[in-house]
């Protein structure tokens, strides 16, 4: 028995040289010692927690109840997100219902909040304040200001289709709008 013992710690010795000779090739030693203590580090804290798991599981009496206490809050907690994700469909975060339909029938069913309750030619774009323009779909207060700003520089529009000289609009924006635009 003493004999392969022995002939045990021999073999581990020679295979840590080997190992050092090869580690040695590649790291300096300052650098291999913090690899070994960062390694052993690391089995040391799996080792505690694994043996902690096995005590508590034989013996379930010992545990902490404050422990237990979170334990089950973060069980709780867990239960009720998956809940509520498991209700969800898994593409409702990536794609939107309307994506799967083709741009064409996309675009009639195209609904902005800002048209309820606007009627058609109810907006002036000659007399038209910029309260009246942002009501417009697709125009804010900085675009708004640019109607004006435009408005004011070149005097009326002979054209509804002459909003499309001002930066910022172009066929599609204007065709969003159109029916609810008027000359005066």
């Amino acid at each position: 028995m003493k004999i392969r013992i022995r002939d045990l710690l021999e073999r581990l010795r020679e295979l840590w040289l080997r190992a050092s000779k090869l580690a040695g090739q590649f790291y300096t030693p300052r650098e291999l010692r913090a690899l070994v203590f960062f390694i052993l580090t690391g089995v040391a804290v799996l080792l505690f927690r694994f043996g902690k798991q096995e005590y508590f599981k034989h013996f379930p009496n010992q545990r902490d109840p404050t422990e237990i206490i979170q334990q089950h809050r973060a069980d709780s907690l867990f239960f009720a997100l998956s809940a509520a994700a498991n209700q969800r469909d898994s593409l409702f975060f990536s794609l939107p219902e309307d994506s799967l339909l083709p741009a064409s029938v996309r675009n009639k069913m195209e609904h902005h909040s800002k048209t309820e309750g606007l009627l058609p030619q109810s907006i002036s774009l000659n007399l038209g304040t910029k309260e009246d323009l942002i009501r417009l779909p697709g125009v804010g207060s900085a675009t708004a200001e640019r109607i004006l700003a435009y408005r004011e520089e070149r005097g009326r529009f002979r054209r509804l289709e002459e909003i499309e000289n001002i930066p910022g609009f172009g066929v599609t924006k204007f065709e969003k709008m159109k029916r609810f635009l008027r000359l005066n």
